[in-house]
């Protein structure tokens, strides 16, 4: 039986990307009988994360084991897992070995830095020191396994799209409750300056009056840029703010949303966009990510560098009709199959 040690940190903060990675997998694994998991965190304190499996607290927190994987191998997978074949650090980090899994979700800690949370941004020199070890990485998109090898990293690296959770069915009109507003665009997600939330606040100008925005997830690093373009535009009646998003209002939310956009101008895999039009919600979003290589050919996607999205954000609002043929090929992005191609990647690293 493959012993499975799982970075399940994420879990304990907010509803990220990597936070919903690291729930749909391990909730994926434990469903399995081929394999044992237990979860391990870069912590000794804190609450308690919702993990079925047994959870083993590092005495070394996240900051200092960057450090110190930054420098050598130390602390091992024993140190921070137990009595496991394989770690799998779904957050940059891990021992750099060979019976490590590393998910790299993007580059932005190497390439931009300036994007980032000062905490991410820290990481860089761990995790440049395990693309000069013999770990497996695992990435999202070809996309950013194309920026490994530019970084010279092409050995054991794979490329596993994540699954997708379509939000649940929920009663008509709910999401529209939860807006403020009959007729909605949706920004979801975590406030980052790479989401370019600003240029979205622009594009409503090409939209009808009575059409409102709502910008839902965590704060992050571009709150005050966001209010400034508010301000700016005069938009502020239009636009509805909701930091504390649960799953039920995130799901109603996207399902009733007239257009969901995503402007980021770089991503690791894509969400949002993704679940939305599992739904058939309409999407306007940008070439980023695993976006063009799993939907490039069935949705028009636009530059990553195009400020003016107004244009596409008006079609998509007086005409928010997403193809059949997008929504039937989404249903093959299933959490369950994610799993298995992790599984026989945790193989590879176990007997490496």
């Amino acid at each position: 039986m493959l012993r499975v040690g799982i970075d399940i940190t994420p879990l304990v903060g907010p509803p990220t990307g990597i936070h919903q990675h690291t729930r749909h997998l391990t909730d994926a694994l434990l469903s399995r009988d081929d394999v044992t998991v237990s979860g391990w965190l870069l912590s000794a304190r804190g609450r308690k994360p919702r993990f079925a499996g047994p959870i083993r607290r590092s005495p070394i927190p996240a900051s200092p084991a960057a450090r110190l994987w930054a420098r050598g191998s130390w602390p091992g997978r024993r140190t921070i897992a137990g009595a496991v074949d394989v770690v799998h650090g779904v957050n940059f980090l891990a021992p750099p070995a060979g019976t490590s899994v590393v998910t790299i979700q993007d580059l932005t800690p190497l390439t931009r830095p300036d994007l980032v949370e000062l905490t991410v941004a820290a990481k860089a020199p761990a995790i440049r020191r395990i693309l000069d070890s013999d770990a497996w990485i695992h990435t999202s998109s070809q996309a950013v396994a194309a920026e490994l090898a530019d970084l010279g990293r092409t050995e054991r690296v794979r490329v596993i799209h994540h699954g997708l959770r379509p939000p649940a069915p929920t009663e008509p009109g709910t999401g529209a409750k939860v807006a403020g507003f009959d007729r909605y665009v949706l920004v979801l997600g975590t406030t980052e300056r790479r989401k370019r939330v600003p240029v979205i606040i622009s594009a409503m100008a090409a939209v009808d009056d009575d059409i409102g925005l709502v910008i839902a997830g965590p704060a992050g690093n571009d709150e005050a840029a966001i209010d400034r373009a508010i301000a700016d535009t005069g938009l502020g009646r239009r636009v509805h703010r909701l930091i504390a998003v649960d799953d039920a209002a995130r799901d109603a939310l996207v399902r009733d949303a007239t257009v969901l956009v995503l402007a980021a101008g770089y991503e690791g895999f894509g969400f949002t966009p993704l679940e939305a039009a599992a739904v058939g919600t309409a999407v306007v979003a940008t070439a980023v990510g695993a976006l063009p290589e799993l939907v490039g050919d069935l949705l028009h996607l636009a530059d990553p560098a195009d400020t003016d999205l107004g244009p596409l954000l008006a079609a998509a609002c007086e005409d928010p009709t997403v193809p059949m043929a997008l929504t039937t090929r989404l249903q093959d992005l299933t959490w369950t199959a994610h799993a298995d191609a992790m599984v026989e990647l945790y193989r590879l690293a176990a007997n490496s």
